[in-house]
């Protein structure tokens, strides 16, 4: 707008700060995306695997359903398991059920009739971790085919829009909705009473940008109230 009526000193101001926001943003973006996906190929989990009765280390994405794995106090749970024989075995699932208590484990995989798959005694998830204790289990999914694996595939897909984002959809409407009122009504008052309609239109126009971050803290002050109310 400055720019197509002239001002090419703001315009030239306004650009150099919005190619600085967006390329250094763009360049700290990129920066750590890259450390990110460098340290993830550098730090690899790894598994205790029997194979041809020799115990050998492997990466995960080399196990296969069918691999006996050996586990200990501090392994991760490296896919889903079916227990072969434990001893003092407890296994933390609070990334899969939210308890923190760690879950004796066994291979006696008892009453198993209308019993939660993460309840199952014998059985071990990807996600988990050993508290204590040692196993030997036999692989039976990996990857995506885990049940950890099938929750991540199920947030993947497109979610439903929630409470959250119908209120901030809601909040713009409201922002766009009172700039128009707001930036029209200030062009036609300093308009009509100084009589200079192109200081009238920068004029608004700065209203408009000052709207969001001046009636942003009152927004946030009256919902904290009128939650407050509600929960009193």
């Amino acid at each position: 707008m400055s720019g197509f009526l002239g001002e090419w000193t703001s315009s030239a101001i306004v650009a150099v700060m919005i190619l600085l926001s967006v390329g250094i943003s763009y360049v700290l973006d990129r920066r750590s995306g890259n450390a990110v996906e460098s340290l993830g190929k550098r730090v690899q989990s790894r598994a205790h695997v029997i194979r041809n009765g020799v115990e050998v280390e492997v990466p995960l994405s080399e196990l296969v359903p069918g691999d006996i794995v050996q586990l200990q106090a501090g392994s991760v749970i490296p896919a889903d398991l079916r227990l072969i024989s434990a001893k003092d075995f407890f296994v933390s699932q609070a990334s899969l059920t939210g308890e923190t208590i760690p879950v004796e484990k066994s291979a006696d995989a008892g009453d198993a009739d209308h019993v939660a798959i993460l309840e199952l005694r014998n059985a071990c998830f990807q996600g988990s971790s050993v508290s204590s204790g040692s196993a030997r289990a036999v692989v039976v999914n990996t990857g995506s085919r885990t049940f950890f694996g099938s929750i991540a595939e199920r947030l993947n897909e497109e979610r439903e829009e929630t409470n959250f984002d119908k209120g901030i959809r809601s909040f713009t409407m409201l922002m766009i909705r009172f700039m128009v009122v707001m930036v029209s009504a200030v062009f036609l008052i300093v308009g009509l009473s100084k009589g200079n309609w192109l200081e009238s239109l920068f004029f608004s126009l700065s209203v408009a940008v000052g709207l969001t971050p001046e009636m942003l803290p009152m927004i946030v002050t009256v919902n904290l109230a009128k939650g407050a109310l509600k929960m009193a």
